[in-house]
């Protein structure tokens, strides 16, 4: 009897705690199921008008088209992205925040002394969006036509060039250094607070130089305000092909700056997916990128986003420390 007590016990415990485990499978395919029924809300963590803010709303629109539902874009500028990041970390697990990430999301661990959050375990990643080389653009009438005239002209000139980026430890920035140290050359960063004003600067002939996306400066290069020296994609880039890579003029300087969706850590899986695969709806929709100039729309797995965040992060971390930037902000 007391044997017959004890098995019924342990078959009665067994299923209490596969109960226990089942019910939150079931409620969050339960939320999977309803989702979304209220408005989302994408965080951008720039000032509004940027290519952030351009990838954000052409997806707020197609989101909202689609589900029904409101999807309201959310500027959440300063810190180097952190403001905007902090906000997403701290809000609810369930899908209705999420946030358009770019590479100060990888660069910023290194860059920061300490961060409002921890940029690995804080967060769920949904999926790669697009992505977009740096060129190095110059004023019309500084000497050099290409990278290698840049660096000839370098060695035989007195004193540093000047160039501009979006900032310190941003990917044009780091895209710069990186071509610093192949080419062996001296170049003094001018420090802006942001791409803009830097590109204005080099067309007004006050700085030789920027580096910049490709977009970013697309027009002005269009109408002959400033010349391109190289650019950082693997190959010559679609929407400017007439563009040599630094690789091809022997710079081994590969480098993108990249867009993706975050949520906190969390979400359930069923919503992680139920965003992924409208990610990749959206992105495969014809003529799409027609609205966002000279940005390569992309897709990923959320797992392989959060692999290349750590990729990224591993890459351009040693490049930080080298260029004595580590915790300098």
């Amino acid at each position: 009897m007391t044997k017959t007590l004890a098995r019924r016990s342990l078959i009665i415990g067994a299923l209490a705690t596969a109960g226990s485990l089942a019910l939150p499978i079931a409620c969050a395919q339960s939320a999977a199921g309803s989702y979304p029924s209220k408005p989302i809300k994408i965080i951008v963590p720039f000032a509004a008008g940027g290519s952030v803010d351009a990838i954000a709303r052409v997806l707020a629109e197609r989101m909202q088209d689609h589900w029904g539902q409101p999807v309201l874009v959310e500027s959440r500028p300063g810190a180097s992205t952190q403001i905007g990041t902090a906000a997403l970390a701290s809000a609810p697990a369930d899908g209705y925040t999420v946030m358009i990430a770019v590479s100060n999301h990888t660069t910023n661990p290194a860059l920061r002394k300490e961060l409002p959050y921890d940029t690995l375990k804080d967060f769920q990643p949904i999926g790669l969006i697009a992505r977009t080389p740096i060129v190095a653009y110059a004023n019309p009438k500084f000497p050099p036509n290409t990278l290698q005239e840049l660096a000839e002209y370098s060695k035989t000139h007195p004193g540093p060039v000047n160039f501009g980026s979006a900032g310190a430890g941003s990917m044009t920035h780091l895209t710069a250094e990186q071509f610093k140290i192949e080419s062996k050359i001296d170049m003094q960063h001018i420090v802006y607070k942001g791409g803009t004003p830097a590109l204005m600067d080099v067309i007004a002939g006050h700085i030789p130089m920027t580096f910049a996306t490709v977009g970013q400066a697309l027009q002005n290069y269009r109408a002959g305000q400033v010349k391109p020296l190289g650019i950082s994609s693997a190959e010559r880039y679609s929407s400017v092909p007439d563009i040599p890579t630094f690789k091809e003029q022997g710079f081994d300087v590969v480098a993108t700056e990249w867009f993706g969706m975050l949520a906190p850590a969390g979400t359930p899986r069923p919503i992680v997916d139920k965003l992924n695969n409208e990610i990749r709806r959206i992105i495969a929709l014809p003529g799409l990128g027609d609205r966002l100039t000279a940005i390569e729309l992309v897709s990923s797995t959320p797992e392989e986003l959060g692999e290349f965040i750590k990729s990224e992060m591993n890459k351009l971390s040693p490049l930080v420390q080298q260029i004595g930037l580590a915790g300098s902000q």
